[in-house]
């Protein structure tokens, strides 16, 4: 049977970015994080990346740190991870139950110009 996914961790947002951290489970591998529009339907608008344990970089105390990337702005977003287990001789993935939801916002485009810095030597 394959585990629930682990915990996700919020970093950051931006305006089409959002980060997450997750410690990986240390008898799986793959994971698929997932994420749509809030409130649309995980089964119509769901989608996803796959993330290999073993190939993803590291935060300092061996957190897998990912990004979710081509998002609108000033949206919310619910994000989840699910553990998939690779069954060998069927070929096929047995995905694990979801992590609890993170739900996220995007921040909004800013039409204030940003300060600009003089230095006076």
């Amino acid at each position: 049977m394959t585990p629930s996914g682990p915990k996700l961790d919020f970093i950051g947002a931006s305006e089409t970015i959002i980060t997450v951290a997750f410690n990986p489970l240390n008898s799986h591998d793959i994971y698929e994080l997932q994420w749509k529009e809030y409130p649309q339907k995980w089964e119509n608008d769901g989608q996803s990346k796959t993330i290999n344990a073993k190939e993803a970089s590291r935060t300092g105390n061996n957190k897998i740190q990912t990004n979710i990337e081509d998002l609108n702005p000033g949206t919310t977003y619910t994000v989840r991870l699910r553990v998939l287990s690779v069954v060998a001789s069927e070929e096929s993935t047995a995905p694990g139950k979801p992590s609890p939801e993170l739900i996220i916002d995007t921040e909004a485009v800013s039409c204030t110009p940003k300060a600009s810095q003089c230095i006076i030597l």
